[in-house]
């Protein structure tokens, strides 16, 4: 039987690296891997951490421009985990699908440092 896509914007199978974290979490540090696809609206990649759907985290990556149509600029994203399969992913790995909520504008795209709480957050309207 057919299944429709119930996405509403492309995919671009680009594997961009990208460095995610939970919101409400003292224990799990920045986790930093790369994307398996990214639209306007969300990203999906492989993890090995423990989340839950609905969880929400938060997401450092520079999205390209032919994802956007814009100049690539980094940005922090928070997102929630919409799904996550256990089945299809790297041994050992769970495919997450997050959903962005608003991002953030970051001067330059630091893996490895994602503060700054003078940066205005944006909205996504979808």
């Amino acid at each position: 039987m057919f299944k429709p896509d119930r996405r509403i914007t492309p995919r671009f199978k680009l594997q961009t690296v990208l460095a995610f974290s939970r919101i409400k979490s003292l224990f799990d540090s920045q986790q930093k891997t790369k994307a398996i696809n990214i639209s306007t609206t969300g990203v999906c990649f492989a993890t090995s951490l423990t989340v839950s759907v609905g969880e929400i985290v938060e997401i450092l990556l520079r999205i390209p421009r032919r994802v956007t149509g814009l100049r690539a600029i980094a940005r922090k994203f928070t997102g929630r985990i919409t799904y996550i399969d256990s089945h299809n992913g790297p041994p050992g790995n769970s495919l997450l699908g997050v959903q962005f909520l608003y991002y953030e504008a970051v001067p330059a795209l630091s893996l490895a440092h994602s503060g700054g709480a003078d940066r205005a957050a944006y909205p996504l309207h979808i």
